[in-house]
């Protein structure tokens, strides 16, 4: 109630300066000790900027319940520093099916970061999605109520439970959150140890993020700084030496089986026509390859392989039937 009491006479005060048409010289006192400043040319914008309030001794607790509120409000939201936050799930906690319905197509990175950003609690926003991982990587207002909402929002646009995102998630904070990206660009969180296909994915999130909103300037700074580091890792070791990918390894592997005269007449079968398997076929072509069976659900990612390496014999087989003569 005394607080109340003294912004009504703060206000009182102000209003009855203001309409006043007493002499300039004229001084206004109220019982709350509040005292108006002579007018003198003064305009009543100024006047309110010089207003003052003195703490008689029966009122100090009044006027320290009045500032301690006056300061508090803007503070509430203040308190708590902005945090850069990973919510993430990998091939290290999660199982495929959940990483493909948690996955966003590149084309739909910008409308991702505009809804994440649309959040109360989230400023900016990328998204890492690839076969082996989907990240949330944001600047939040409030740690605690930022991850429940980019949860909450994972949840609605993969169909999959909360508690059930909750389960396989992680969580990384400020200098973890940077420490992981940087190492994921130098792959040293990749399936293969140094792989390099992760480093051009995160050169990806940067450039579809240039010029769309939410994708500012502490979450790009991070991903340019991640590219840096991924850079100058594989320049100065040796960590991209050899088998540096999953479909690079396999060819290998596989390989291994065969002799090295015969590579060119062998005949290899692969399975799957997607980002996987045209890599894959892109290695063997590479070690000599030249004849290729895909055992694919349908035939139109196989013709467009075909169609973007000329010179290789790439036949095409139904899945359906395959599976019917084994």
């Amino acid at each position: 109630m005394a607080v109340a009491n003294a912004f009504v006479g703060c206000h009182t005060l102000l209003n009855h300066h203001t309409l006043s048409s007493s002499s300039s010289s004229s001084t206004l006192q109220t019982p709350l000790g509040l005292i108006g400043v002579p007018r003198n040319n003064r305009t009543r914008r100024g006047l309110i900027h010089r207003a003052r309030c003195e703490i008689s001794p029966s009122d100090s607790g009044s006027i320290s319940a009045l500032e301690q509120l006056k300061n508090s409000a803007p503070d509430r939201y203040t308190k708590e520093r902005s945090s850069i936050v990973v919510i993430g799930l990998s091939i290290h906690t999660a199982p495929v099916e959940m990483r493909e319905k948690l996955a966003i197509p590149e084309a739909e990175w910008p409308r991702a970061i505009g809804e994440l950003c649309g959040l109360n609690h989230i400023e900016e926003a990328a998204v890492l999605s690839t076969c082996n991982r989907m990240e949330i990587y944001v600047l939040a207002l409030s740690q605690h109520r930022g991850v429940k909402e980019v949860t909450e929002w994972m949840s609605k646009t993969s169909g999959i439970p909360v508690s059930e995102i909750c389960q396989h998630r992680f969580l990384l904070y400020n200098k973890d959150a940077t420490q992981h990206i940087f190492e994921v660009s130098a792959g040293l969180d990749s399936l293969v140890l140094g792989e390099g296909q992760i480093l051009a994915q995160v050169k990806q999130v940067v450039k579809v993020g240039q010029g769309v909103n939410g994708f500012g300037r502490n979450i790009s700074g991070l991903f340019k700084h991640a590219i840096t580091v991924g850079k100058r890792v594989r320049t100065e070791t040796n960590i991209a030496a050899g088998a540096v990918s999953v479909s690079s390894a396999a060819v290998e592997l596989a390989l291994m089986k065969l002799p090295g005269s015969s590579h060119a007449s062998a005949r290899m079968l692969i399975i799957g026509a997607g980002k996987m398997g045209k890599l894959v076929i892109k290695h063997l072509v590479a070690k000599g390859c030249t004849q290729m069976v895909v055992v694919n659900r349908s035939e139109e990612r196989v013709t467009a392989i075909r169609e973007d390496i000329p010179g290789v014999e790439i036949s095409y087989r139904s899945l359906d039937e395959m599976l019917a003569s084994a």
